[in-house]
């Protein structure tokens, strides 16, 4: 079969569709990925044929206004979900911008193409527009936790004039299927908001970094313990008041441990003059750096929280957005985590709770491996691929729909 895989141009959204990507064609589907022009040598990178559709916008102007709005005087404040629902439809303004950007062009593209299944990024609302349009199904991807789910009970109004536009009667944004490389105990419950059922396939999260390079000082084993200290790829972008990640790691250097920093080429010059047990590192695989270490303290983005529990790492979590605190209150009720909100982030608590995470053996430590047990139990890409294939086929993928839980 032909599957079109379709993200909007933000590497993190899309990094978490490679290896179902791969392992579609792998299987001998033909294979290609719809994105806007910007992320097109992301993609290439990647090893996957990809098509431009659309244009760009510039995503991290647009988020860093928004973001703005929600700063006081001392700085940026975590809403939590139910503050955030105060904004209504609003909540999806950047991804309809998006989905106006890239909806076109790829109906012009699918519509010459012909896929027989298109799956889609959670937030990529050109992805089910299209589907719907040319009459195949749409799988929705999620990157991990599901916060995009959340934003199902404004979608239908934020999209009514498009919609109305392409003479669409409804488009169901969460897709016949949720591809959901997450834990089931880790992920979000159903919402009371949410007027439809989430039919999800679970799938093992494979963590895709990207290329880099395997350090040999990874091979030897620490003398100490080993904090990796990340603050992500994206924060920066939107507002660099985020990254306090130079803070954090004179923090963490504080302890009797070694700190790994791995940053973006771009917050390299943060952590000029660091004490010296503190090592910084750019571009190493995440995956490949997290099972050397005792704990992850990061921002909490999904793209690192996710392979964190890949490799059964206790994490400490800052969060800075909406979106990251839902993630840390997921993983701290896991047990696997600890996390301090932006106001309480001084040196003090911050060493006070890793020190908490690095007890060996510990509460925290057990349930990063029991959640690491239950991600590898989950179906692999490859068993996902032919759940797809099915629903290509016109079965109903082999399952039966269950309200927001695994299929």
């Amino acid at each position: 079969m032909r599957i079109l895989f379709t993200a909007w141009g933000w590497n993190t959204c899309y990094y978490p569709m490679v290896p179902l990507a791969w392992s579609a064609r792998a299987a001998g589907h033909e294979v290609m990925v719809a994105t806007q022009p910007g992320l097109v040598p992301t993609v290439r990178r990647s090893g996957l044929p990809v098509a431009a559709v659309g244009h760009d916008l510039d995503v991290a102007a647009m988020m860093g206004g928004f973001l703005q709005r929600l700063t006081d005087r001392d700085g940026l404040n975590p809403s939590d979900w139910p503050v955030m629902r105060e904004f209504g439809a609003r909540n999806c303004w950047l991804n309809v911008a998006v989905c106006g950007a890239m909806a076109e062009g790829l109906w012009e593209f699918a519509s010459r193409w012909r896929p027989d299944l298109i799956v889609f990024e959670a937030t990529t609302y050109a992805g089910p527009l299209v589907a719907a349009r040319l009459g195949v199904p749409a799988v929705r991807h999620t990157w991990g936790i599901d916060y995009a789910y959340l934003l199902r009970e404004f979608d239908e109004e934020a999209l009514a004039p498009m919609r109305d536009a392409w003479g669409l009667d409804t488009v169901e944004t969460l897709g016949a299927l949720t591809v959901d490389p997450c834990p089931p105990g880790l992920q979000l419950p159903p919402s009371p908001h949410v007027p439809v059922d989430v039919h999800r396939l679970p799938m093992r999260y494979v963590p895709y970094n990207g290329p880099g390079r395997l350090p040999a000082w990874l091979l030897q084993r620490p003398r100490r313990p080993r904090v990796c200290v990340t603050w992500g790829m994206s924060s920066g972008r939107f507002d660099p008041a985020q990254v306090v990640i130079d803070r954090v790691v004179r923090a963490v250097a504080a302890l009797d441990v070694e700190v790994v920093a791995a940053v973006s080429p771009a917050d390299r010059h943060l952590l000029d003059a660091m004490p010296p047990n503190v090592r910084v590192v750019e571009n190493v695989p995440l995956h490949a750096l997290l099972p050397t270490c005792d704990a992850l303290v990061s921002q909490g983005g999904l793209g690192t929280v996710m392979t964190a529990v890949t490799t059964g790492t206790p994490q400490l979590l800052v969060p800075q957005t909406t979106d990251r605190l839902v993630n840390a209150r997921q993983l701290t009720a896991s047990g696997s985590a600890l996390h301090l909100l932006p106001d309480d982030n001084t040196p003090a608590r911050l060493q006070s709770l890793l020190t908490r995470l690095l007890d060996r053996p510990g509460p925290a430590a057990d349930a990063a491996h029991r959640l690491k047990a239950e991600h590898d139990a989950l179906a692999t890409p490859g068993e996902v691929v032919a759940t797809l294939a099915s629903l290509a086929a016109g079965g109903s993928g082999g399952t039966a729909p269950v309200t927001n839980r695994p299929l």
